[in-house]
């Protein structure tokens, strides 16, 4: 299904009407749609880690080499996620999330974890030390490229009525309703409710990681020291 579809399916039951286009139509309802449509569909890729939007990445190493750019639709890293080592199934790089941390292993004042640290950092991925030539590290990580186009290649928005969505477009519906409702200043109560146990029934269904975000910092992946010598 098009996301024209799902957009007519909303705009029946908004206004009684279903329009022809939206992308294209310079109608106050069809652009407010437009607007609506892309903010809709990046939370819903955002509050779930989907099967469908998640992939692989590998980084090979080359002895010298400590930054390696992001993937082109990498979004953000799966839930609970790490960077594993192909060399050693036992190991995981250790993950740094505080920078005076990270400024102070690359002074030196860590003692060496194997096979190393990493993080993200400048917009990309930052290693410590350098993986060797030929060391392979591999993560998951969450796709933004949420549209299919009509040629079926991958982009990160709707632009067109003919793209469709990667995930559940019922989702683009009954979001559509309650989002347009709440635009307007009108009572979403219901709009809302059936929209948010569609999500719950469809990432149910979907077995990734349900996405929380509350305020306060989250501990965890904090580097130790490890009772080796640096470098072994």
């Amino acid at each position: 299904m098009t996301i024209l579809a799902a957009m007519q399916s909303a705009a029946v039951r908004l206004i009684g009407k279903k329009p022809v286009t939206f992308f294209s139509s310079q109608g106050t309802f069809e652009m407010e749609m437009v607007e609506l449509v892309n903010d809709l569909a990046h939370d819903i890729a955002g509050g779930h880690d989907w099967q469908a939007l998640t992939k692989f990445a590998t980084i090979t190493g080359d002895g010298t080499t400590t930054s390696f750019a992001k993937p082109a639709d990498f979004d953000r890293m799966s839930l609970g996620s790490s960077v594993s080592d192909l060399d050693t199934w036992f190991w995981n790089y250790t993950n740094v999330s505080d920078l005076n941390e990270w400024t102070q292993i690359q002074n030196g004042r860590y003692l060496a974890v194997l096979p190393g640290y990493w993080i993200i950092l400048s917009d990309e991925f930052q290693f410590y030390p350098a993986p060797s030539d030929g060391r392979v590290a591999k993560y998951p990580y969450v796709s933004k490229y949420y549209a299919r186009a009509n040629d079926n290649s991958l982009k990160e928005a709707f632009t067109t009525d003919s793209d469709s969505f990667v995930l559940d477009e019922r989702l683009l519906t009954l979001g559509l309703l309650w989002k347009w409702r709440e635009m307007k200043k009108l009572d979403t109560s219901d709009e809302q409710t059936a929209f948010e146990f569609a999500f719950s029934e469809a990432s149910g269904r979907d077995n990734g990681s349900r996405v929380i975000r509350k305020g306060g910092r989250v501990f965890g992946n904090v580097p130790v020291g490890w009772p080796f010598e640096l470098g072994h």
